[in-house]
């Protein structure tokens, strides 16, 4: 590679992460408008939201393997088919763009824990970016499309029901509040359900049984 590969590294990161981004925040929107989980919508109407979370998958995935092409890289033109230690850095040609960022991770590409990595930190940023975007969808522009008497069946829900007239920012308490009362329950029915399938349990279990 004819440049350093932190450089590249860097460059690989911060593409890498927008289109983690960008795919992850569209799946997301798609999801939560068919299911009308309107906490989490972009915007207050479930068709724009869908037809907005397919924008930002198809914008991810074009911009990602499209950039080499506008974008300075090691990935120059004439140079993509050539071992990775050797390539030069400019502009993909069109012939070679589907192979402009197979470059090795010694070289400075993306090995798969650091994919890995930006991956979960772009859905991560993805559902902070919907929570809080869904928090003034929801109470600045719901009334357009609500009524007051479907806010008042749904007041009293937490968890996913709740961020149906709810934002997730208001929904997290009471959904926290169940959570703690719950957790005890759940962790105790866990380990009995876990404790009869326990190996001592199924041997002795058997033995007394043929007794």
């Amino acid at each position: 590679m004819n440049t350093d590969p932190d450089v590249v590294w860097e460059l690989f990161a911060g593409h890498y992460f927008m289109f983690a981004f960008l795919a992850s925040l569209g799946v997301l929107q798609v999801a939560v408008s068919n299911v009308g989980t309107r906490g989490l919508w972009l915007t207050p109407h479930a068709g724009m939201t869908r037809w907005l979370g397919i924008a930002f998958v198809l914008t991810g995935i074009a911009v990602f393997f499209l950039q080499p092409l506008w974008v300075d890289g090691p990935w120059a033109a004439g140079s993509v088919e050539a071992d990775s230690l050797t390539r030069s850095w400019g502009k993909a040609s069109w012939s070679e763009l589907a192979g402009a960022r197979n470059v090795n991770d010694i070289h400075g590409g993306l090995d798969g824990i650091k994919q890995a990595m930006w991956f979960s930190l772009g859905a991560i940023a993805a559902f902070a970016v919907s929570a809080v975007v869904g928090t003034l969808s929801v109470n600045i522009f719901a009334s357009a499309e609500n009524s007051g008497d479907g806010d008042q069946t749904d007041s009293e829900a937490n968890g996913l029901a709740g961020l149906e007239s709810r934002s997730y920012i208001e929904n997290l308490p009471g959904s926290f509040a169940n959570f703690r009362a719950d957790i005890g329950g759940v962790w105790r029915s866990g380990l009995v359900k876990a404790d009869r399938w326990s190996l001592m349990n199924v041997l002795f279990g058997r033995g007394g049984s043929s007794e």
